[in-house]
């Protein structure tokens, strides 16, 4: 009953929102934007009415090489990490390489680093049965075989070694339901998801990126039904409310609020293949009215992962801090956490002295914010890749 009151606060602010949308997708000036878009008082004190400068860009791509640096050498510090991690070791660090503007040999190095951690999650299968797996190794192998693909040179025999695995472990499983362990049926028909599923949907959300990506490479085996698996949940997601942070008792620091702002943030990749192809407010009018009412909430919240990925996805609309007032005090916002940190990233002065954050949770915080600060121009979606996949069921680009 409470996910139903929630909606209806929700729709009961939306109506006001859409009278004051403004004409275009990025607004440079905070008096500019529409009012539900605008900072509060107290965040309006902290913020820079400067226009962005060469020397804060030249910053910005510093801390964007150091995200990197720090992801490489904790991974290559600790092996057993890139295990625990499994293929998020390798996405990463490649992900700071899509439609990358950063200098190409700074690119390549950071390839060749995830090209490395792919290579030692891969080799321990070379040694045995390419042709025997069991149904529950599908989730595991399958990632690898889509990052074999794209990075080993074509006809590596590692990839083909990895993708006859794939195959196997999907054929045992019979069914895409058991291939996936998920019952997306069922998910799929309740368009009144609440937020005790929102587990679920992130794992439908994985799922899509993957089995679109697999499209691309006809040597991996997929039934009908994975092929418009994506389709199917990126329609769902289209029409899927996501209720701002004031429709919860604590505001953005509302876990299940925090649950949806990070869901939000993955959503818009199914449509981008991870921010590599562009993003348009057409594609699903609510994801942009959420990222863009909820930005200045979530800013004052403190959770600077997810924050960051909603600069990430600001961006992807073709947005910059010389061009868009939020992705300015975005962009700003992360360098000066950086900078309060003592220009580091993996270690947070204000983190629990007695916790013990996981492999996964170390390298999250310098990846989340590489991702939000990073420049990048997004690939056109042709045919054979994976934008051009989407383009087929999105609307068409305007």
């Amino acid at each position: 009953m409470r996910w139903i009151s929630l909606i209806f606060l929700f729709l009961a602010g939306t109506t006001v929102v859409a009278a004051q949308a403004p004409n275009s997708v990025c607004v440079s000036e905070h008096d500019q934007l529409p009012e539900s878009w605008r900072p509060s008082a107290d965040i309006q004190k902290s913020l820079s009415s400067a226009a962005w400068s060469q020397s804060e860009a030249k910053d910005a791509r510093n801390a964007v090489a150091s995200a990197a640096d720090e992801i490489i050498d904790f991974l290559n510090r600790n092996p057993q990490a890139v295990q625990n991690i499994w293929d998020d070791s390798v996405e990463a660090l490649i992900q700071l390489t899509y439609a990358s503007l950063d200098d190409p040999k700074r690119v390549a190095v950071i390839r060749d680093a995830a090209r490395d951690n792919l290579t030692a999650l891969i080799s321990p299968y070379l040694d045995h049965d390419p042709d025997w797996a069991k149904c529950d190794e599908f989730e595991a192998l399958l990632p690898l075989a889509i990052l074999a693909h794209r990075l080993y040179p074509p006809g590596d025999t590692r990839t083909k070694a990895i993708t006859r695995r794939t195959n196997v472990a999907y054929r045992s499983c019979g069914t895409l339901r058991e291939a996936t362990g998920i019952a997306y049926d069922r998910i799929l028909a309740d368009r009144d998801a609440g937020s005790e599923n929102v587990e679920a949907l992130f794992d439908l959300h994985l799922w899509a990126l993957w089995l679109i990506e697999a499209q691309l490479y006809p040597d991996i085996a997929l039934s009908a039904r994975a092929r418009t698996f994506g389709m199917r949940v990126w329609k769902y997601f289209e029409t899927y409310l996501l209720p701002n942070a004031n429709a919860f008792e604590d505001g953005a620091r509302d876990k299940e609020f925090n649950a949806i702002a990070d869901l939000a943030t993955h959503i818009a990749h199914i449509a981008t293949g991870v921010h590599r192809f562009p993003l348009y407010v057409h594609d699903s009018q609510e994801l942009y009215r959420f990222h863009r009412e909820n930005f200045y909430p979530v800013m004052q919240s403190g959770d600077m992962d997810v924050f960051a990925s909603l600069v990430d996805t600001l961006r992807q609309y073709g947005c910059t801090p010389e061009n868009d007032a939020q992705v300015r005090d975005g962009t700003r916002y992360l360098l000066k956490t950086f900078h309060d940190n003592n220009d580091t990233w993996m270690s947070d002065k204000n983190e629990d002295p007695d916790a013990d954050p996981s492999d996964y949770d170390r390298i999250h915080r310098p990846w989340t914010a590489a991702l939000g600060l990073r420049e990048r121009r997004p690939e056109r979606p042709r045919p054979g890749t994976y934008g051009g996949l989407v383009r087929r069921w999105l609307p068409e680009p305007r």
